[in-house]
């Protein structure tokens, strides 16, 4: 990310020569003293700093832009003769529309050329891919209505423009339509190459790479399934031996070999040590090619162990605590067979009453028969605070594998507090394992002790292969959290939903929290944040609640929150991108948001008397220490009786 420098004191000065090479590098470095604003790179090329670097081309009095981020006109006023976009995402096209409407010519790639044309259609069937996610391409920070798209290109094809040749290359990684323009220009050769790199070593963020590895069934498991893709797309363009990188986010590249073989080994380097815990490399049902062609060791399986008689699977994730007077606390309901087998339990006098449901986190094979528990068994659910809400409001979020049926809660138990149940004790504690919305539950009878881990953990491995999940770095967070309480407990024994009892030993929390302590270093290399978790969180500014039905004409509140991962305060402002046919509220003041808080911004509208369409889609933008993000997230609308 730019960043203003500060001047020293002035030198006296002397006739300096340079080569042309020279030159162009002092242009560049010149290009990051301002973090907002523009600076010319080459004569006639210009870069304009905003929530993205759109590049402006001007020749013949006639002006060409790549990317356009929110511009929706040039600088002086004027309007564009032709836009070119590198790929669909929102922060690179949300201007697209305007510009097209007054009378600029879009140029996409051929690929994501519906993500373009048909981008409300896109939105009006969403319900596909946001109940039950398991797949993340094409993402969701995609336009929200539809821009008339002139050309879409491909690897072959070229664009001509005032004597001008933009040359197009397939470059995917970052979407999977993703193209690179590469331009000569004044005896220079630009490459203006979308989200591949942000800067020597770096990329603008990680969970975009969100992909199934070859074999995989889904993209849920796929943490960095398009690594390979960013290298080979960056190969390619080091192909065409630019002398320039010009990059949708981050710096001006004036090493393009230097800053790429960078990149590759710190992106090498991290992957390394995440395979080195990644769960699904031990599940059949999930394994896929390896990343690398020799993925490194993972830590041994320790002895296997079995659960006390008082812990009893019935199905899929389902297990039941079963106390000596036969009742039953349940762990988890999301398949039917566990309702059919807990009534077969009951018919045969195995056991009594269905007193208790701890929901281990909200996944929908966790979660999708628990209400069905609730009135055929009568039993209480119970969950840790910070998974309260997705439980009883589960579309207010964005998040993968939802349930999006909401479950009444009956008891909330708060981290660390203990309750009595029969002749058991029962501590609830916030566990950030698998997912950000995760809790355990540490269960004693008898002098031993239980913990109900959910997804978190299998022999020897974690689970923490979807960035979606929202899973963090460092200490007090994340894996790292969940870790620690597990020394701090000591159990004999871990319950893990999908794989039974899991063994457990101080040694290899240790060493699997060393893992991760280099996980973060490593990681934060590759993003130009101060917090490695920017470059990891897809929602560290979310829109609350993500869907809701409103009725036409009605007042409609939605809440900007957004997650200060950093070390220091934060200051944001954040606004509602309206569809046509809406009224603005009043503007949020802008707020502070103290250090590695959430905080809320509250943002009112009101919605159309007559809605054009069943579904609006409303842009949350927002301004980060003076930076704009543009459009970062988005919230849905139904209207009610449409």
């Amino acid at each position: 990310m730019p960043h203003p420098h500060g001047c020293g004191a002035a030198l006296p000065m002397k006739k300096l020569t340079f080569s042309r090479r020279q030159l162009l590098q002092a242009a560049v470095s010149a290009s990051l003293l301002s973090p907002l604003g523009r600076a010319e790179i080459l004569p006639g090329l210009n870069v304009l700093f905003g929530s993205v670097n759109t590049a402006l081309l001007e020749r013949h009095s006639k002006k060409l832009i790549i990317d356009s981020g929110e511009l929706t006109a040039t600088p002086d006023g004027g309007v564009a003769e032709w836009a070119l976009y590198t790929h669909h995402h929102r922060d690179q096209a949300s201007g697209a529309r305007r510009l097209a409407a007054a009378g600029t010519r879009v140029v996409v790639p051929l690929k994501e050329r519906r993500f373009f044309e048909d981008a409300q259609g896109f939105w009006d069937t969403a319900d596909n891919i946001l109940d039950h996610r398991y797949n993340f391409r094409p993402h969701l920070f995609s336009l929200r209505e539809s821009v008339p798209v002139t050309t879409a290109l491909q690897e072959g094809d070229s664009h001509a423009w005032e004597g001008l040749t933009f040359e197009v290359i397939d470059t995917p990684g970052h979407t999977d339509g993703s193209v690179t323009y590469v331009l000569d220009l004044d005896g220079n050769r630009v490459a203006f190459t979308g989200d591949l790199i942000c800067g020597p070593g770096q990329i603008w963020e990680f969970y975009s790479l969100q992909k199934r590895f070859p074999g995989m069934r889904g993209d849920y498991w796929g943490f960095g399934g398009a690594v390979n893709e960013i290298k080979r797309s960056l190969d390619r363009v080091l192909e065409k031996r630019p002398d320039l990188l010009v990059p949708s986010h981050g710096e001006i590249i004036h090493n393009p070999a230097q800053a790429v073989a960078m990149l590759k080994e710190n992106l090498d380097a991290a992957m390394d040590n995440f395979l080195k815990t990644a769960g699904w490399r031990i599940s059949p049902t999930h394994v896929g090619e390896y990343p690398r062609d020799k993925p490194p060791f993972m830590l041994p399986a320790l002895p296997a162990v079995s659960s006390p008689p008082w812990i009893r699977p019935v199905a899929s994730t389902t297990w039941a605590i079963v106390a000596n007077d036969k009742s039953v606390f349940l762990s988890d309901c999301g398949h039917p067979k566990a309702i059919s087998e807990l009534a077969r339990m009951q018919a045969a006098g195995e056991i009594g009453a269905v007193e208790g449901l701890w929901i281990t986190h909200y996944h929908d094979d966790h979660t999708e028969f628990v209400n069905v528990a609730k009135r055929q068994f009568g039993a209480k659910v119970y969950v840790q605070r910070e998974m309260a809400d997705i439980i009883e409001n589960p579309t207010a979020y964005l998040m993968p594998c939802l349930f999006p049926e909401s479950i009444r809660v009956d008891r909330v138990m708060e981290h660390g507090e203990t309750f009595a149940w029969k002749e058991f004790r029962l501590t609830a504690f916030y566990f950030p394992g698998q997912t950000i919305y995760h809790d355990g539950l540490l269960v004693e009878r008898d002098g031993y002790k239980v913990f109900f881990t959910g997804d978190s953990f299998t022999n020897w491995g974690v689970d923490d292969y979807c960035s979606q999940n929202r899973n963090f770095l460092g200490r007090g967070v994340g894996y790292q959290k969940c870790l620690q309480i597990l020394l701090d407990t000591r159990p004999d024994m871990l319950l893990a939903a999908h794989w039974g009892p899991e063994p457990v030993s101080a040694h290899y929390l240790k060493m699997t929290a060393e893992i991760f302590d280099e996980r973060e270093r490593l990681f934060g290399k590759l993003f130009p944040q101060d917090n490695v978790n920017f470059g990891m969180d897809p929602s560290w500014i979310r829109a609350y609640p993500y869907r809701q039905n409103v009725l036409p004409g009605a007042p409609v509140v939605i809440e900007a929150r957004v997650l200060n991962h950093s070390a220091k305060p934060m200051q944001i402002s954040a606004e509602l991108r309206l569809p046509d046919g809406w009224k603005p509220g009043s503007l949020a003041p802008e707020h502070e948001i103290p250090a590695r808080t959430e905080g809320r911004i509250r943002l009112e509208a009101v919605a159309p008397l007559v809605p054009s369409r069943r579904r609006h889609v409303i842009g949350l933008a927002a301004t980060v220490d003076g930076r704009p993000m543009g459009e970062f997230t988005e919230a849905i609308v139904n209207f009610l009786g449409s």
